[in-house]
């Protein structure tokens, strides 16, 4: 993955065009790889059990009548216990095929998915497990939609990087779960900046101001600081990346896209604890505000938090020399005026459909460029945030910031959740 923004794109271009005919070769070699027929059932597995994953799993049957639930796995027995059910409350349920013998628990739930006969394997576990798990799909063969972030480290964003490579030398489809890269609408606001609707793009800004999420449970006798934490993963680093990476990461792949996947060169950011403080909490932040800057000179000003009782704002603007783009309302000002009817929001039934497409057609589609990009957008302002430092494209791809626990085990010791100190806290 190259170091400038400039030299990733010009590299992303030039290979764009060599890995799509190698991965057509390599498509011409899998004769035991042909899903075309109307009939061939497409198996698929789910790995992670929780809102998203359900969530995930109802959409891919949307999208293609003839895939099927054949086996599901969450670290959690409960967890994995229960989305059986729930797939077969839905209209799906003729499709949910999946016997007492492929539910999956455990550490390893992922390996036994991805063991179980499946042609595709839907990741959407919390962030911080998704190198190895993404790897190991890779390396079995499978195809791939990956819930976003890819990592919540720079180590994990080159691990991901690199089975990104491999599938694409496999002929593999891999979906990122950035789903406004599929929304109707957003490709069309977009595609108009791209062919100049704003003239020169001079400035990009992003708010996304909310109460967050409230995903506690509490500790049980006997549990351990791993499950704990896993139970509760959104308030801790190593797992959920914090919420700027989790949460905000759509704002920055958007603006990604506008950018027509140009990255900015170094951001600087704030951020704290204010109201969402003490141990119940982990060691996330409750606001980050960062400024990306581009070798352009163009800014990207962006802000988020997750705070109680306080207005609330949801937006993403782009600034040209010939007009304004409110993304979110799909609208344009200035010489090119432009409103678009919004359009009901399909975008994660549309990126299922998507994956399905490219794998029955033999034509593999591969997000890996934009879902590990824009993932590490979000970690290096991350990073900025919690040390105080300004953090350069550079620094935050070659950064050895390794948020692994220290093993992967029930009685495994998490990392440590001490709550950064900006000027105090060093960058790795």
């Amino acid at each position: 993955m190259p170091n400038s923004a400039e030299a990733s794109r010009r590299q992303f271009m030039q290979t764009a065009a060599i890995t799509s005919l190698a991965g057509l070769a390599v498509q011409s070699s899998l004769s035991s790889k042909v899903y075309a027929a109307e009939d061939n059932v497409l198996k698929v597995g789910l790995v992670g059990c929780g809102g998203r994953g359900t969530g995930a799993a109802r959409d891919t049957l949307s999208a293609d009548p003839h895939c099927k639930i054949v086996s599901v796995g969450d670290i959690f027995p409960d967890v994995a216990e229960a989305t059986v059910p729930r797939l077969k409350a839905t209209e799906y349920a003729d499709r949910v095929d999946v016997t007492p013998d492929r539910i999956f628990s455990g550490f390893d739930a992922y390996q036994k998915v991805i063991d179980s006969g499946v042609d595709i394997v839907l990741l959407a576990t919390p962030p911080g497990f998704r190198p190895m798990q993404l790897e190991a799909a890779i390396k079995a063969g499978k195809h791939v939609f990956c819930e976003k972030p890819v990592a919540v480290d720079p180590v994990g964003c080159r691990r991901v990087y690199e089975a990104g490579q491999s599938a694409k030398d496999q002929g593999l489809t891999l979906v990122s779960g950035l789903c406004w890269r599929y929304e109707d609408g957003m490709k069309e606001i977009i595609g108009r900046i791209h062919d100049g609707a704003l003239g020169e793009l001079k400035a990009l800004y992003s708010t996304r101001y909310n109460a967050g999420v409230d995903k506690r449970q509490n500790r049980t006798e006997g549990m351990s600081d791993i499950e704990y934490q896993i139970r509760n993963w959104y308030y801790y680093t190593w797992l959920s990346a914090d919420f700027f990476a989790e949460q905000f990461v759509h704002e920055l792949d958007k603006m990604a896209w506008v950018m027509q996947d140009q990255y900015p060169d170094r951001v600087l950011s704030t951020g704290g604890r204010e109201t969402r403080t003490g141990d119940i909490n982990g060691n996330v932040f409750d606001h980050i505000a960062a400024t990306f800057y581009y070798p352009n000179g163009l800014r990207y000003s962006a802000a988020s938090r997750q705070q109680l009782s306080c207005s609330n704002e949801f937006q993403d603007w782009v600034v040209g020399t010939e007009g304004t783009a409110d993304l979110m309302a799909y609208s344009i000002t200035g010489k090119n005026e432009w409103k678009k009817r919004k359009n009901v929001n399909q975008m994660y039934h549309n990126e299922h459909v998507a994956m399905y497409q490219s794998i029955r057609n033999q034509q593999a589609l591969n997000n890996t460029e934009y879902m590990v990009k824009s993932s590490l957008m979000g970690i290096m302002a991350r990073m900025s945030a919690y040390t105080g430092k300004e953090v350069t494209w550079e620094q935050a791809w070659n950064s050895k910031l390794d948020l692994s626990p220290s093993g992967y085990t029930f009685d495994s010791n998490p990392p440590s959740h001490q709550v950064s100190v900006p000027g105090v806290t060093p960058l790795v």
